[in-house]
């Protein structure tokens, strides 16, 4: 018997010796996996079960003792491919459970486009778009997300013809590891969701997620903009100009998330652009939401253009390249911006950074902590525990004061030559 152990079945390989008779030695680790041994010392593995109820022998491949290469992909059954033992093990695992489900395992190209993992990724986006999944319906904003991270981190590393029933915890952990650190959990997060998802589990037999190492958690960025920052950021905003750079400075003004700004939809604005109104499912914690909007992006807004379609319909989002759908080019924005910035450029700076710097600044400017949480739409802070149940204030007017302060206080930074404009207080007296 082909022993378990790594040690041992290295020792095994070696004093292996062909006989008078052909050989068939099963496998300690799967059952119905054996390694043929023919009188001429040619070894190969097959395995051995029933396939609609007759049994039936499968020769997998030749047997490749030299090491394992666990940097190629897993093929099919080929009798003339080369196998370690533990690609033979892997592909032994996914014919029986093949032939156990009715399906052909020999039948390659049928399985390549069915179990692509491609096709099943694509399948999840949409099941998260419909149905959803045990817990219900994901809301648009989320499976947006899981749609932007399959497609940018995932899709790039699996190739479309990639079986998913090939993959295992070794092919997670690889391709978590070729991510930048700032995608890596969220990355590992959607695949443990899509590997917990049921058609997976089925098609696979077991999480595969679960012997899997998680990326560390990141520690909790502390950078902020300094002043003279802030106004290179916004200089060379202005240069890149709509879409990426007029969001960067909406989203420095507001001090909102990334996604609910470049989301944005026309019929969110009110009528005189002073006012962005956020349903529960657009943002992060559930919670509907308006924002004040200063003058100062007022004046930013309307000079936005209304894009439309090759049919001449006007799109339903502020900022886009398609007129179908929301901006989403936010690396190659981010890249143009950059350059734009004068030399040296701004060390290690992410766009979420705009949103602390807006509440350090309104903490400057003596704005409670109160307002610049309901500002930033958090649900846990100053006001949390009984205090947020009973305290149903939503500080509308507190926080149009505080963000035309902290437009004004952007002005002045930049060094344009504006006049203070009253505050909304002042207005109202």
């Amino acid at each position: 018997m082909i022993p378990s152990k790594p040690a041992a079945v290295a020792k095994f390989f070696r004093e292996l010796k062909p006989s008078e008779k052909r050989q068939e030695i099963p496998d300690s680790v799967i059952g119905g996996l054996y390694l043929v041994v023919q009188p001429s010392g040619a070894a190969s593995f097959a395995a051995r079960c029933k396939f609609q109820g007759k049994p039936k022998k499968y020769t997998l491949g030749k047997l490749d003792d030299l090491g394992k290469r666990d940097d190629r992909e897993l093929p099919g059954i080929d009798p003339n491919q080369l196998l370690t033992l533990t690609e033979a093990r892997m592909l032994a695992e996914r014919v029986l459970s093949d032939a156990k489900r009715g399906i052909d395992p020999t039948d390659n190209r049928a399985n390549a486009s069915q179990f692509g993992v491609h096709h099943w990724l694509d399948e999840f986006i949409t099941t998260a778009r419909t149905k959803g999944f045990k817990k219900g319906r994901v809301k648009a904003s989320t499976a947006d997300e899981y749609e932007r991270i399959i497609k940018t981190c995932v899709k790039p590393h699996w190739k479309d013809g990639t079986d998913v029933r090939t993959l295992d915890y070794r092919e997670i952990e690889k391709l978590i590891d070729k991510l930048p650190s700032g995608a890596q959990r969220n990355t590992f997060a959607v695949l443990s969701i899509f590997f917990r998802w049921k058609p997976i589990m089925r098609l696979i037999g077991r999480n595969i997620v679960e012997m899997a190492e998680a990326p560390a958690k990141p520690q909790s960025r502390e950078r902020i903009l300094s002043h003279d920052e802030i106004k290179r950021v916004w200089k060379a905003a202005d240069a890149c100009g709509y879409p990426f750079g007029s969001m960067v400075q909406l989203l420095l003004l507001t001090g909102q998330r990334r996604d609910e700004i470049a989301n944005l939809r026309w019929m969110e604005l009110n009528d005189d652009l002073t006012t962005i109104t956020l349903e529960g499912v657009r943002t992060k914690n559930g919670r509907a939401h308006t924002v004040a909007l200063a003058p100062l992006a007022k004046t930013i807004i309307e000079t936005f253009p209304r894009i439309a379609d090759a049919d001449g319909k006007p799109s339903e989002y502020v900022f886009t390249t398609t007129a179908k759908t929301p901006f989403s080019g936010f690396s190659n924005g981010k890249k143009a911006l950059d350059k734009q910035c004068d030399e040296p450029s701004l060390p290690d700076w992410h766009l979420h950074d705009l949103r602390r710097t807006c509440a350090t600044e309104l903490a400057k400017l003596g704005i409670k902590q109160e307002v610049t949480e309901a500002i930033l739409n958090h649900k846990t802070g100053k006001v949390s525990g009984v205090a947020a149940i009973y305290n149903r204030y939503d500080y509308q007017d507190e926080k149009r004061d505080a963000l035309e302060k902290w437009a004004t206080r952007i002005q002045s930074i930049i060094g344009e030559n504006v006049r203070l404009l009253p505050n909304a207080a002042e207005r109202r007296a």
